[in-house]
């Protein structure tokens, strides 16, 4: 995994590749913010080389082995699975206007802690069982009420009191180990009101069932992808689900 003690010593190995010491100050900034329980304000560029740039560069290729170790890094030591920035949260905001935010399977709620921070409505929902996971200790940034997502839907949708109260879902990073996110998004559809869900995972690949990827029906939303892009081999991205 990344260690600041690792990151400087690839920084001295790179002194002259100006390119490749803009990523790992990145990193590093990231890593140090998030040692803080506190945001990157912007987001990650894509730091891993492709195959054509390596072959020009085959120099790079320790520091994109090491770069590759940031996902790990961020589940195991701060538990987040996806990583928003704050450009990111103040689209998410504007995107919702006056409506509440429910995080669904929030994890650590970072992206409700910033939620807050903006001064929205948000509500950060997870079962925080994380058994079985590389990183088995929730360490939540704000509070996280214990709650089946499936269960959080229907209570905030009970409690709306007309579709212009209706709660965004927001649901980052569903496990692809169970359907959870199908049996929401059918539940949703099943009621006789319009709704947002915002999904932000990899289509077809390490996030969310298979049953949900080819039930959704998908829009890639301008506004909400301006500020977030892939920053590993994981293709993530911001989606409407409908």
């Amino acid at each position: 995994m990344l260690s600041r003690e690792k990151l400087l010593n690839l920084k001295k190995q790179y002194m002259t590749d100006s390119q490749s010491l803009a990523k790992i100050d990145v990193v590093i900034q990231t890593l140090a913010a998030l040692d803080h329980q506190q945001l990157p304000l912007h987001r990650l560029p894509n730091l891993l080389e492709d195959v054509k740039s390596l072959s020009r560069h085959p120099e790079r290729l320790l520091l994109d082995d090491a770069l590759a170790e940031l996902r790990e890094t961020l589940i195991v030591n701060y538990g987040l699975w996806f990583l928003p920035n704050t450009d990111w949260v103040k689209d998410l905001a504007r995107f919702a206007g006056p409506r509440p935010i429910v995080e669904l399977m929030a994890g650590n709620a970072a992206l409700s802690a910033a939620l807050e921070a903006q001064g929205h409505v948000v509500k950060a929902v997870d079962n925080l069982d994380w058994s079985g996971q590389d990183n088995e200790r929730p360490v939540p940034w704000t509070t996280v009420s214990k709650q089946a997502a499936l269960t959080a839907v229907k209570e905030s949708l009970r409690k709306a009191d007309d579709p212009n109260s209706q709660p965004i879902f927001v649901m980052a990073w569903a496990p692809d180990t169970n359907d959870d996110d199908w049996q929401i998004l059918q539940y949703l559809r099943s009621q006789s009101q319009p709704f947002h869900l915002i999904v932000i995972g990899e289509k077809n690949g390490a996030t969310n069932s298979k049953q949900f990827w080819q039930e959704a029906d998908l829009e890639l939303n301008d506004v909400l992808n301006q500020h977030y892009q892939a920053f590993d081999m994981i293709q993530d991205a911001v989606y409407l689900v409908h």
